[in-house]
């Protein structure tokens, strides 16, 4: 079965900043152009890293169905469909310019194992148990409702399936959250904007949250085997949950 619609309206108020960072005009015209161009730059290498971060090697069983929810430019999905030729990746994205520029970097590549659709995290357009691992990075703080989504994932994926998260952790250090920046921001006359940018939506207390917040909310959906870690060095965390 489908789930029904959520009346978004009735969704929690979030503060205004994070409204902001998690709204489609805000990814499909400012946020987006630049974060896929900035993240296309860093390339295959930086993603590697990020699955590595993200799974084991052993967390995708063969020919799993997998689900990257919030996938944007698409490049995690894509990593992953390389490095699983058996498995069946998909992503979803609630932005229609992310979709498109994931389909239009996919069309260049030789996969055949990956596509996108548009979706929204807080009601995914799938049947219930239709996935064995779910997989989101850097999304979860852009849901209007946090809760709701991750109760959707659990939805989604089958007894035993398995949800992978990370996403900024809003406890972390200053200095992390600098050594971050200043590798990921643009150079040049634009780098000290770009650092105030990503504090201010990606890590600031408006809008991320932290590891411990992020097990109460997994918890809550329902989930029946929870562990969150803070990301030693890094301003990240991991959530590792199963249905």
């Amino acid at each position: 079965m489908i789930a029904t619609s959520p009346d978004l309206s009735r969704l929690p108020k979030r503060s205004i900043a994070a409204r902001i960072a998690g709204s489609r005009p805000f990814w499909d015209f400012i946020m987006g152009p630049g974060y896929n161009k900035r993240v296309v730059k860093i390339g295959r290498e930086y993603y590697s890293f990020l699955v590595d971060m993200l799974l084991d090697k052993n967390e995708i069983p063969p020919r799993a169905r997998v689900l990257d929810v919030g996938s944007g430019p698409g490049l995690l999905a894509m990593a992953l469909a390389r490095e699983h030729p058996d498995a069946v990746i998909i992503g979803v994205d609630h932005s229609p310019a992310q979709v498109r520029a994931a389909s239009s970097m996919l069309s260049s590549s030789q996969l055949d194992n990956c596509s996108f659709r548009v979706g929204n995290a807080v009601d995914l357009p799938f049947e219930s148990d239709s996935f064995d691992i779910a997989v989101s990075t850097f999304s979860i703080s852009c849901w209007p409702d946090m809760r709701k989504g991750l109760e959707e994932i659990r939805r989604v994926l089958v007894g035993g399936g398995e949800a992978f998260i990370i996403d900024a952790d809003s406890g972390s250090t200053q200095e992390e959250v600098r050594l971050f920046t200043q590798g990921y921001a643009a150079g040049g006359a634009c780098r000290s904007l770009h650092e105030w940018f990503t504090r201010r939506f990606v890590f600031g207390r408006a809008v991320a949250i932290t590891h411990r917040k992020a097990e109460e909310l997994a918890r809550d959906a329902g989930f029946n085997s929870i562990a969150a870690e803070k990301k030693p060095g890094l301003p990240f965390f991991r959530l590792m949950l199963c249905k």
